[in-house]
């Protein structure tokens, strides 16, 4: 521990660097979107793409624990300055590893739902759910690398659209008379459930450009009894 403390000692800018590894991880978070997409989507067979997919999902985690790391070395040399944002990064890379983890629980309905998407009423919105979230992978990273807070502002509005989109489409799901089979029933409720808590972490990224430590992951107000917790 001691050798590493002088290590860290002598490099430049550990938060600089520290920083660009939440860049890293969103940018092998939005790969793996991407590609999970494309298995439900039936345009990428799983076989192929699988031992990268799980591939980048370790290198996301060791990046987490890369950036924890850094912050107690960081922290123990007496840079408390900087605690507002070694918070902020524990929080962000939490967020940025999650999204890791629910690209792979999307991929896995690909893999192991077998029939046709047959109702287009369900299929069409996740489509398009699904764009939106993909689209906002490197508008988040710009946002939370630049600090342009108007960007993570507006990207967040329109995840927040895309988890109403969700919640009805569960909702719709919930009803009874389904027309489909259960299966299909089932991978919809799924893919709607894993593409909202993907939507969700990332707009908790974009929290930690324009609210105060106290209030990331929470949207303006949602502290009061009646308000809905952003991560939900």
């Amino acid at each position: 521990m001691f050798r590493e403390l002088i290590q860290a000692f002598r490099r430049k800018d550990s938060v600089g660097a520290m920083i660009g590894h939440v860049g890293e991880m969103l940018d092998d978070g939005q790969w793996m979107f991407a590609t999970a997409g494309a298995v439900v989507r039936k345009e990428q067979s799983p076989d192929e793409v699988r031992d990268e997919l799980y591939r980048r999902d370790r290198k996301i985690n060791r990046l987490e624990y890369d950036i924890r790391r850094n912050i107690l070395v960081h922290l123990a040399l007496g840079d408390m300055s900087d605690v507002g944002i070694c918070l902020v990064l524990m929080s962000v890379a939490k967020d940025a590893e999650r999204v890791g983890d629910y690209c792979k629980n999307i991929f896995e309905v690909g893999r192991h739902f077998q029939s046709k998407y047959g109702r287009p009423e369900y299929a069409g919105p996740l489509d398009d759910v699904r764009q939106t979230i993909l689209e906002a992978f490197p508008r988040v990273k710009q946002a939370f690398l630049a600090g342009e807070a108007q960007t993570a502002q507006k990207v967040r509005e329109d995840l927040t659209s895309a988890r109403q989109r969700c919640n009805l489409i569960i909702q719709q799901l919930l009803m009874p008379g389904f027309p489909g089979t259960a299966d299909e029933a089932v991978a919809y409720a799924l893919r709607a459930r894993f593409l909202k808590r993907t939507n969700s972490h990332l707009s908790n990224i974009t929290t930690s450009v324009t609210n105060p430590v106290p209030m990331l992951d929470f949207r303006e107000s949602s502290i009061r009894d009646d308000q809905e917790y952003n991560a939900g």
